[in-house]
């Protein structure tokens, strides 16, 4: 049977994977944040393409 680390190296790598936890939590924040600029931007590009589209049905 292996012998399990002790205190100080568990300790460590608890901290590694908190420090790895945060990071992860900041990089999910930003690319939702991304995600949702880049989503109300297409919106809104996608509007303004049906409302000229509209514009050019009404003129012919």
């Amino acid at each position: 049977m292996k012998e399990l680390p002790d205190d100080e190296t568990l300790d460590k790598l608890l901290e590694l994977a908190k420090n790895a936890e945060q990071k992860a939590k900041a990089l999910y924040d930003m690319a939702t944040e991304i995600d949702e600029k880049w989503r109300l931007r297409l919106e809104a590009r996608r509007q303004a393409a049906i409302e000229e589209s509209r514009k050019v049905k009404l003129e012919v």
